[in-house]
């Protein structure tokens, strides 16, 4: 292979490597927040006093979304909370949902304008908010992902050991920032290693069950994946209408099965026919993979099966604990925050791989178009990733209190995008050094503020509401962990200045000929 082409070819990698690196920076930034899912789903509306949010409540929203829209009764969830949810599908197959805030006393739909915010991060987490692609692509990163950790471990691991316990600058300060980067990846290894291994178990799940199923199943590879995965097989409508037991009914009969179940939400198909079935799906704690079903009897509330921690098939088996080990909602708010810090350092890790590539490159081949554009490149994602959601935040608490409440979902998603885009051609004009001060400082000031305008226009006494608490006090921590990377941006150019990638070198003094022949 001729050398231009190989050239080629190792830009081409290393570029497929950085790109990679943003994309799985974008993850684990809105999967850190993502830690909080239903916190932020709280925090994302307008502050009300907490409400009861018992079983009776959801047998009173299922009877007044089932008055209003008597097809939902074919599939719907019902999730408990502070303000139940039903979401249902329409005659297009298109989802719906209502809350129990959307009807007045008289049982008539008053739809009110929802945020999309906490959605919106799981989508950006999931699926960098790309339609259709985005979930198989982050499930190939995520393999490609894998891959990297398992070279850079083998790579790294035989100079690391030694330097383990000795990590100090040693008048080489470039050897100290590769020494912290690998550092913190083989700290956090086990870490990284689950989400590369379940999040390509996910992402990749549907492509995987395409090629692999259809070669073996054929045309029945739909009902074969539906087999599989479903805890009861759909049933089919008799025609015949029946009495329902109730809600309150379905709850008390799952927990006679299972008395330590917490109910996450509940699945009612063919609801008021004679073969109506209801799923109670839950968990069961001091389990990983702690996913439980109790399928019951729509009429009777009878159980037909169950599936626990224990007592599943094999590949319930084998799924559940891909999902509890991604979404770490197996040890309670510990493990929560513990994922919440080990995202924030994968941030950090992805940041500065991306920056040492650019500037090793430097280093070896001199300046170079593709370098200083890849930095840039990071920078403006980076730091409009950040600023985005939080500027998304604050859209989602001034445009709720506003006369344009209405577009609440549209400024959440318009303001990120927007920031985004700014902050990308913002870092492909800026200077770097200049891009990296500002933005660092900019994302602080951006963190800390949302709380304090969330706590302005909702009242301060809002801050008691654990969910709100615990949002506010992840947004503030952002803010420090970025306070803590400035400190550190700070003090390596004090000790050892700005490498030429940040600040490009001065003119070189014109030499006597070129001054005369001017």
């Amino acid at each position: 292979m001729k050398a231009n082409t190989l050239r080629k070819h190792i830009d081409l990698h290393g570029w497929l490597g950085m790109l990679a690196g943003l994309a799985l920076f974008v993850a684990f930034f809105a999967g850190a927040l993502n830690m909080f899912h239903e916190e932020l789903h709280h925090w994302q509306e307008p502050y009300v006093a907490e409400s009861d949010g018992g079983e009776g409540d959801l047998q009173a929203l299922l009877d007044q979304v089932l008055a209003v829209t008597p097809e939902a009764a074919k599939l719907m969830y019902l999730v408990p909370g502070d303000d139940p949810v039903a979401l249902w599908q329409d005659a297009d197959q298109e989802w719906q949902f209502d809350h129990a805030s959307d009807f007045n006393a008289a049982g008539e739909r008053v739809k009110k304008p929802r945020s999309e915010l906490a959605e919106f991060i799981n989508e950006l987490h999931y699926k960098l908010a790309l339609p259709v692609v985005g979930l198989y692509l982050m499930g190939i990163i995520s393999v490609l992902y894998g891959a990297a950790l398992i070279g850079g471990l083998v790579i790294h691991w035989p100079k690391l050991k030694k330097e383990f316990f000795a990590l100090r600058h040693q008048g080489n300060l470039r050897r100290y920032w590769k020494n912290l980067h690998n550092l913190v990846g083989v700290i956090s290894f086990p870490f990284h290693a689950i989400f590369a291994i379940t999040g390509a178990a996910m992402g990749c799940f549907a492509l995987l069950a395409l090629v692999a199923g259809t070669l073996v199943f054929g045309p029945q590879l739909q009902g074969a994946i539906t087999d599989a995965t479903e805890a009861w097989p759909t049933p089919r409508a008799s025609g015949e209408s029946a009495a329902m037991a109730g809600v309150e009914a379905y709850v008390a009969a799952a927990r006679a099965e299972l008395p330590d179940l917490r109910v996450d939400w509940i699945e009612l198909q063919q609801y008021g026919d004679r073969n109506a079935v209801v799923d109670v799906a839950g968990s069961v704690p001091g389990w990983i993979a702690h996913h439980a079903h109790v399928v019951l009897a729509g009429d009777d509330a009878r159980t037909l099966t169950v599936t626990s921690p224990g007592n599943r098939p094999f590949n319930h088996a084998a799924l559940s604990p891909v999902y509890s080990l991604h979404f770490g909602d197996y040890g309670g708010l510990l493990v929560r925050s513990l994922y919440f810090v080990l995202g924030l350092l994968g941030c950090l890790l992805f940041f500065s791989g991306n920056v040492m590539w650019a500037e090793r490159r430097t280093d070896r081949q001199g300046p170079s178009r593709s370098a200083i554009i890849m930095l840039r490149v990071t920078l403006g994602v980076t730091f409009g990733v950040m600023a985005g959601l939080a500027v998304s935040c604050l859209a989602n608490k001034v445009v709720s209190h506003s006369p344009w409440a209405g577009a609440v979902a549209w400024s959440e998603k318009g303001a990120f995008l927007a920031v985004l885009l700014l902050t990308l051609l913002l870092a492909l004009r800026a200077a770097p050094l200049a891009m990296c001060r500002w933005g660092l400082r900019g994302c602080i000031a951006l963190y800390l503020l949302v709380p304090l305008v969330q706590g302005g226009l909702e009242g301060f006494a809002s801050w008691r509401e654990p969910h709100i608490h615990l949002v506010n006090t992840a947004l503030w921590a952002v803010a420090a962990s970025l306070a803590a990377v400035e400190w550190l941006r700070v003090r390596r150019l004090r000790r050892a200045g700005p490498h030429p990638l940040w600040v490009p070198a001065p003119p070189a003094p014109a030499s006597e000929a070129e001054l005369a022949s001017s």
